[in-house]
């Protein structure tokens, strides 16, 4: 037990090392000339008994942290990583990932962290184009991906294993894929796994290694050198991918001193945090939130990480009780599919003093739903909201300091005095009302550099003002209240011209959600008509208990929120690489959609790209009937 347990992480009391200096003053805040892992210990000389990792019973201590860093550091140096060379991370939640993120950082590599799925779909984007010759990747995920190794730039590949940091009454769990999602089943089929380890020798050019053989090596090689001291702040660090949910991909680039800065402008915050407090890891470290949110910042605050691999929503409430994890962040998308299934005990969540989720605008209607859904499972705080974009530093908006008692969906208040934002109409003018809405900028000193070998997304991201501060051009609409609070509502690109040459905002209508309507969830899309217009559908999970014949439902939501159509569903697919719910398939999904006709009949509706629309009658009580993925 950490000495310094239950002290609010704002009263802690940094040692630095002797050669720390501030090197720079961004917006106002002073950033040290410090890697990042020795930031982080900066907080911890004095918690240096306490949990740094809880990894299904095995634990690291803090006082563990360093001559671990030090192995996988050398470990990556035997492997034959230089300075400035491209590590490609394609890893899982686990202790491995993020420890290997401090290694390469510590010995001026770049990390380059991507999902297994980029490589399946894009292996050269990922790891030619960016020059990358090692791949650092889990056994499980070497199917996806084996097969373009051999043509490739990449070099070695060294495996890690899921089992490596396991208890020993525990190694094999993961054998067992039933309580996974069927997507991670087929990701962990044992026979799939095997037959590609067992063939490895059969590819020319590559040298695969195992990763804990390789870190033991390690371990007794004091006398490779590692660079202690200060580092470059200006040097690239890491490059991560946005979602895509925009568009293709983009490389994002950020150097050293951001992520330093990420964590100074938080530090000496009362965010009713404290020290000793487990934290629930599960969003992959390939996105800002999953390494900066939920794996630098806890760190910094002295808590113990509690990684989970996979990313499972079916089993993601029952993993949080059973952790007794106080804070938690997690897509919203998680936490309703814990509402749909309901409540686990009256004290399951009697530990979780931060519920929290980000990357994805909450209806009030679905706050109201989870809180209601926490205060049942014992939890006495209600859901925090985080906002912004990771190209802006991790999150530029917070829930820190909203009222307990009032707060919805409010995505917060800025970090004063470190980050700020502004709203700007479409002609770049600044927007000093209240209640409008308008686009959305930050200025954060935790901001990426650029977009990698991109400068016309770079341009179009970001720009400097006439007193020299970098802005970012989130490309979200959101609403600034009267208590300086803000709602992120959704993307620009989320809307569409009518008839009448005026932008109409979809999710405008998914925010007038009424609370006591019977839908946990819901989207807007606006498919091309007929008519040359557009018909704006409405895309429907319903509460778990609702008994209202869907024909009646039908009636009712578009003549309530003025839809053309609307459409069931049991869940909304979760894009395989954000983990979020998939916006770019809604709004392609055409197919299968109702809407009012008679006092008998509902028209079944077919939508397609170019417009054209196909119009049958389906009788009511032949819509009631049906069962399958209506219910």
């Amino acid at each position: 037990m950490s000495k310094l347990t239950n002290i609010n992480t704002a009263d802690i009391k940094r040692k630095f090392p002797k050669w720390a200096k501030v090197d720079r003053v961004i917006n106002g805040l002073e950033i040290y000339n410090m890697n990042i892992f020795d930031n982080i210990m900066t907080f911890n000389q004095d918690n240096l008994d306490g949990d740094a990792f809880d990894y299904f019973g095995t634990t690291i201590k803090y006082r563990e942290l360093p001559a671990l860093r030090d192995a996988y550091a050398r470990a990556l140096k035997l492997a034959g990583v230089s300075d400035g060379d491209i590590v490609t991370l394609c890893m899982p939640v686990c202790i491995e990932n993020l420890m290997l993120l401090f290694a390469c950082n510590f010995i001026n590599a770049i990390s380059n962290n991507v999902n297994f799925l980029f490589l399946k779909s894009d292996f050269n984007l990922y790891t030619s184009d960016k020059n990358s010759k090692i791949i650092v990747t889990l056994d499980a995920f070497l199917p996806y991906f084996v097969d373009h190794l051999e043509n490739s730039s990449v070099e070695k590949v060294i495996v890690m294993s899921l089992d490596d940091y396991l208890p020993e009454n525990k190694k094999g769990m993961f054998l067992d894929t039933s309580e996974m999602p069927s997507k991670m089943q087929e990701v962990f089929d044992i026979d799939q796994i095997m037959h590609c380890l067992m063939n490895l020798d059969k590819i020319k050019g590559v040298e695969f290694i195992k990763l804990d053989e390789l870190k033991k090596v390690a371990e007794l090689r004091t006398d490779i050198p590692l660079p202690y001291g200060p580092t470059d702040l200006d040097r690239d660090i890491s490059y991560y991918y946005t979602s895509g949910t925009t568009g293709n991909p983009k490389c994002v680039v950020y150097k050293e001193y951001s992520v330093n800065a990420y964590i100074e402008m938080h530090s000496g915050l009362d965010t009713q945090n404290y020290v000793g407090e487990r934290s629930f890891q599960s969003i992959p470290m390939t996105h800002m939130t999953g390494e900066r949110v939920c794996a630098l910042m806890p760190l910094a605050r002295g808590h113990t990480l509690v990684p989970r691999p996979i990313y499972n929503k079916a089993t993601f409430a029952k993993d949080l009780a059973v952790t007794k994890c106080n804070n938690v962040v997690a897509t919203a998308s998680f936490f309703l599919s814990a509402v749909k299934k309901g409540v686990i005990g009256s004290n399951a969540l009697a530990n979780v003093m931060r519920p929290a989720s980000g990357g994805e605008p909450v209806t009030k209607s679905a706050v109201y739903k989870i809180d209601k859904w926490l205060k049942e499972n014992g939890c006495k705080v209600r859901f925090s909201l985080g906002g912004g974009a990771s190209e802006e530093g991790g999150v530029t908006l917070v829930t820190y300091f909203m009222d307990e008692e009032t707060k919805s969906n409010e995505t917060g208040l800025p970090l004063e005095p470190h980050v700020h934002v502004r709203l700007v109409d479409d002609n770049g003018n600044i927007v000093t009302e209240n209640e409008v809405l308008a686009n959305l900028q930050a200025t954060s000193p935790a901001a990426a550099d650029r977009y990698l070998n991109n400068p016309e997304a770079t341009a179009e991201r970001w720009f400097f003002d006439e007193n020299g501060t970098k802005w970012g051009v989130t490309g979200d609409i959101a609403v600034r209240h009267t208590d300086g609070s803000y709602n992120i509502l959704g993307r620009a690109s989320d809307s569409y011209v009518n008839e009448k040459g005026e932008r109409v905002y979809l999710f405008m209508i998914e925010y007038s959600l009424d609370e006591d309507d019977p839908i946990l969830e819901w989207e807007i899309s606006a498919f091309k008509n007929d008519k040359g217009g557009h018909d704006v559908v409405g895309q429907i999970i319903l509460e778990r208990n609702c008994t209202t014949p869907k024909s009646e439902l039908v009636e009712f939501f578009c003549r309530k929120y003025k839809l053309n159509a609307i459409k069931f569903y049991s869940e909304f697919e979760l894009g395989e690489v954000t983990s979020k719910r998939d916006y770019i398939l809604l709004a392609h999904d055409y197919e299968g959609y109702y809407a009012p006709c008679d006092a008998e009949n509902l028209y079944f509706i077919n939508y397609s790209e170019n417009g054209s629309v196909h119009r049958s009658l389906i009788k009511k009580s032949e819509l009631n009937n049906l069962r399958g993925f209506l219910d």
